[in-house]
């Protein structure tokens, strides 16, 4: 049954918008989009946001200026977050705390957090299984919601001028040392050496081990549009350093783009991703270097296995996974 706007509590979203390009905060702009207009949203950081995100509505937490969430619903865009004395005041009906940053001392320490302050437990949801596998917590599975349509203009559109360039690979994250694996450098060196450009958005931090190096390109994170970035390249290369990716919605947004995708295996995208046929995922160096100068090679595999991806991207978070999750932000706090 469907409720009036009127009738429906508001969802209060609480992230940390300090950076530009962060999936979390990125998929809480998602959710205020997807339900605009069928049900009260207000976005909040800890934070003051970063310039950006100028314009967005994004609302910083001043407690002493009273000026935080209440009532309602709240829900936290992750365990890095560590909200106030505010909460004790703020009256909400139900907390759900996203948890898509594998670090369980962190999770506990803010379920305990959140219980001592409001009295309620949070509700969890995990962005891939084996997030949830590795805490054994109960909860919901429920896949980063994401625009895909952008990315999906791009791959109709990728192939019109690929054999006016090397072969380019590259990939996107947030700037920092964290996100990179300590041995991509010395993979991104080889690849320029065989002829293959190179293209990092996010990339600065790896200027000490790849600046001037001819054929790699070291962006600044969100220097430009995610699609655009995507429309350039024709393999897409993922993998992080010490952190275990819990989803990595940039391989997602990859693989919609029709770009076929090398990826470590450990990460939660794994769990969307058919190797050999979506996607190719890999273990060591060695096949890193492998998988990315066979796709070089092959044409038709790269179109095949970019077509696949788009399907199974399409298949995860098309518009029907899309309204089976809104269903679910939708179907609480009901006004009495």
């Amino acid at each position: 049954m469907n409720v009036p706007v009127a009738q429906l509590s508001t969802l209060h979203l609480l992230g940390r918008f300090s950076e530009a390009f962060t999936g979390a905060e990125r998929e809480l702009l998602d959710i205020r989009r997807l339900l605009e207009g069928r049900r009260p949203v207000k976005l909040w950081s800890d934070v003051p946001p970063h310039p950006s995100y100028a314009g967005q509505g994004i609302a910083t937490i001043q407690p002493f200026a009273q000026q935080f969430p209440r009532g309602g619903t709240l829900l936290i865009a992750g365990v890095h977050m560590r909200p106030g004395i505010w909460l004790k005041y703020a009256g909400f009906e139900k907390i759900i705390l996203f948890y898509n940053l594998a670090n369980h001392a962190q999770l506990f320490a803010s379920m305990e957090a959140l219980r001592d302050s409001t009295g309620l437990d949070p509700e969890l949801v995990f962005v891939s299984r084996m997030l949830q596998l590795s805490v054994g917590l109960p909860g919901r599975i429920a896949r980063s919601l994401m625009d895909l349509q952008p990315f999906l203009a791009v791959a109709d559109k990728r192939f019109a001028h690929v054999a006016e360039r090397p072969f380019t690979v590259g990939r996107v994250s947030r700037d920092a040392p964290d996100k990179h694996h300590l041995e991509d450098p010395a993979l991104y060196r080889m690849l320029a050496s065989r002829g293959l450009r190179v293209r990092i958005m996010g990339g600065t931090c790896l200027a000490p081990a790849l600046q001037g190096v001819e054929g790699v390109e070291l962006l600044p994170a969100g220097a430009e549009s995610a699609a655009d970035f995507y429309r350039s390249l024709d393999a897409f290369f993922y993998r992080t350093g010490a952190s275990t990716e819990a989803y990595g919605r940039v391989v997602v947004e990859a693989m919609a783009a029709g770009l076929p995708v090398v990826a470590h295996a450990r990460g939660g995208y794994a769990e969307v991703m058919e190797q050999g046929v979506s996607g190719l995922l890999v273990q060591s160096q060695e096949e890193a270097y492998d998988a990315v100068m066979r796709l070089a090679g092959d044409a038709g595999l790269c179109r095949r296995m970019g077509e696949a991806g788009r399907a199974q991207a399409l298949a995860v978070h098309g518009p029907e996974a899309t309204q089976r999750e809104m269903a679910f932000y939708l179907g609480f706090g009901a006004a009495s």
